[in-house]
């Protein structure tokens, strides 16, 4: 650990937070996971040791891991497909871009096919025609913060933007064609489609942006036109929009920001929309036939999916304690041609993320690789804890304790450590708060939750008690629980997550004299806004996040969809809007803090940008509070270098113990 005010931690705490944080850079979590039409292989995407990423496929009828296709070290591959024929479809890239498309046949997956996209591919949908639709960003497009709030590349110099310049645009292509063909939409970017019978189903926005993201209609276009049928417009966010067979229907989930929500169902003769309210918190979606969906999403700290008919009718449902990997962090599904298998990435509280398989209506997840069985040692104790917020409501989170680990034995055939086994508790135990991001986002229960730098799971090692609390605004609780934080941004949130304090020493897991809150983004923004509440935490750490909700209005990617959404409406240009804003903005507050506050940010983020963290730092110091501002170079909302994730874990360790957390 290098630079001013860096206190050593404790020995023994140090020692067992850097083991485990570095084993977890041996981390190989399998992405793009793709269950070919017959349900025999999977494809998906990993690092490999010296070049990567690169595609790589797994026959489920032979034990072993997945092989990696051929050509891999010349270039590294994203976004695994498979053709209805079963030949494997895939983006390819040999510099910084994701450019090419590919297809490979045979047993010995062959290139057969591979045509240049303009701009870097962020989706490939398969038709059942033998087409492709791409869509690709232009070259220094905005990506939001799910993505590293970093703009594609784009070697322009200078840079120049203007107004509708840098669009998420689609291509059609017919495999074996010598070229893409472009959908020529005007006006619009695209942030999502799905692809039938030459017309797209798309999430469009007419600002280019993020923040037009929380702005979208629903769209159908005409492959040779690009001429648009508007099937909805919301003041809600949507995903996963997915045409039926026959093309006689299309449904998509509405929901809020990185979206999990109701599914919609629309009726392509008469326009008529319905809401499907069976079931909530859907973040994956499709069509089994004509007649029948199946679904997966969040359910409370686990996840659920199930069938369902078109008219919405629950068919089979099923809860399972876990996360599901998939796209934007959220649970997919990859589902046979029969309907009847699904693949996924799963993960539990004991066992690390694994390729795994499940009937699509029962949900009964069978790990089928092992490429990470040598990590199963770091699991923690982990269980989920509820108490009551200030106004009754009922508040859930997971809390992370030490244990001694439980040998394997002949009961436990992955060779892993109970997660339930006995814990390490000798007496109230120093407390780390970590708040998620989003605000409607959620901790699940993963083998090591991945926000806010992997960093809960090390704290546990280093003896910390870890609450990872979903306070109202959350997912996994429904609509009507998400919402709850509109136009109470830092209110009745950080009073949830303070009650969860309250709860943990009262119960005696925590040691109110030892006590730290951080977290990434919205969490980044919370840590901020609690210093400013209260006093009772010893220090903070606040990542990426927002100081001043009044410049961020303007100069963060998500402006003017973000701020109206979650400030119900507070606008800047107005006295009262900024009154509003500013009243919930750290910066405006700094004179009520004593919490010494570590604050680290990357140089390039688009989301939260540097000037965030810079805001925060100069009003911390003025007031006298004691504060280090850290600034990574080349990265974005969330680090991804290696000796910058080593460096800041680090620092909070640091920032911990000289502050008698960890001590």
């Amino acid at each position: 650990m290098t630079g001013p005010e860096a206190p050593a931690a404790p020995p023994e705490a140090h020692a067992a937070l850097l083991e485990a944080h570095a084993a977890l850079t041996g981390l190989r979590v399998p992405e793009s996971v793709a269950l070919d039409p017959p349900g025999g292989r999977v494809a998906c995407v990993l690092p490999l040791a010296d070049a990567g990423p690169v595609a790589h496929v797994l026959d489920l009828g032979r034990a072993g891991a997945p092989v990696p296709v051929p050509e891999a070290p010349e270039r590294w591959h994203a976004l695994t497909r498979w053709l209805p024929d079963g030949r494997l479809l895939l983006a390819s890239g040999e510099g910084p871009d994701l450019d090419h498309v590919e297809v490979r046949a045979g047993d010995d997956l062959t290139p057969v096919w591979r045509v240049r996209a303009d701009g870097e591919i962020e989706d490939l949908v398969a038709g059942d025609d033998g087409t492709v639709l791409v869509r690709t960003a232009d070259p220094g497009s905005e990506r939001d913060g799910s993505h590293l709030g970093l703009r594609v590349h784009d070697g322009s110099d200078p840079f120049v933007r203007t107004p509708g310049g840098r669009l998420r645009r689609l291509a059609w292509a017919a495999v074996g064609d010598a070229r893409l063909r472009p959908i020529p939409v005007e006006g619009l970017t695209v942030w999502e489609a799905d692809w039938r019978d030459g017309v797209a189903l798309a999430v469009t926005s007419a600002d280019e942006t993020p923040g037009g993201y929380y702005r979208p209609r629903l769209d159908l276009i005409d492959r040779e036109t690009g001429a648009t049928r508007t099937l909805l417009r919301t003041t809600w966010q949507l995903s996963r929009p997915r045409l039926a067979p026959g093309g006689r229907a299309a449904v998509v989930v509405e929901g809020l920001s990185i979206v999990s929500g109701r599914i919609i169902h629309v009726d392509l003769v008469t326009g008529e929309t319905t809401t499907l309210a069976a079931v909530d918190d859907v973040t994956d979606l499709g069509w089994l036939d004509g007649n029948t969906l199946w679904f997966t999403g969040w359910s409370g700290t686990g996840t659920h999916g199930g069938t369902l008919t078109a008219d919405g009718r629950t068919l089979t449902r099923w809860t399972a304690w876990g996360t599901l990997g998939g796209r934007d962090g959220q649970p997919s599904l990859s589902v046979d041609r029969a309907g009847t298998l699904a693949a996924a990435v799963w993960e539990t509280a004991g066992r690390p993320p694994e390729i795994a398989v499940a009937d699509v209506a029962g949900g009964e997840w069978r790990q089928v690789t092992g490429l990470n069985d040598d990590l199963a040692w770091l699991a923690v104790h982990q269980e989920e804890v509820t108490w009551t917020g200030p106004d009754g409501l009922a508040v859930h989170g997971l809390l992370l304790t030490r244990r001694e680990p439980a040998p394997p034995g002949p009961a436990d055939p992955y060779g892993q450590a109970d997660p339930d086994g006995p814990e390490v508790r000798q007496g109230p135990a120093p407390l780390v708060v970590i708040a998620h991001g989003g605000p409607t986002w959620l901790w699940s229960s993963a083998f090591a939750p991945a926000e806010s730098g992997q960093l809960a799971l090390p704290l546990a090692h280093a003896g910390a008690a870890v609450l990872l609390p979903n306070p109202r605004g959350s997912s996994g609780r429904g609509q009507d629980y998400a919402r709850r934080v509109i136009g109470h941004v830092g209110e009745e949130d950080l009073d949830d997550v303070l009650a969860g304090v309250d709860h943990l020493v009262a119960a005696g897991v925590a040691d109110p004299g030892r006590m730290a809150v951080l977290g990434l983004s919205y969490g980044g923004y919370l840590s901020a806004w609690a210093v400013t509440r209260t006093g009772r935490f010893r220090a903070a750490v606040v990542m990426s996040g927002v100081a001043d909700w009044i410049s961020f209005a303007n100069a963060g990617n998500l402006a003017h969809g973000y701020d109206p959404l979650y400030h119900a409406g507070a606008d800047i240009a107005t006295s009262e809007g900024r009154d509003f804003l500013a009243a919930r903005s750290p910066v405006c507050h700094a004179a009520k803090v004593t919490t010494p506050t570590l604050i680290l940010h990357g140089a390039e983020d688009r989301t939260t940008p540097v000037g965030q963290a810079e805001e925060l730092y100069r009003a911390w110091s003025a007031a006298g509070v004691r504060t280090q501002l850290v600034v990574y170079p080349r990265e974005g909302h969330e680090l991804t270098e290696p000796g910058h994730r080593r460096d800041a874990a680090e620092r909070v360790l640091g920032w911990l113990a000289g502050n008698g957390v960890l001590c």
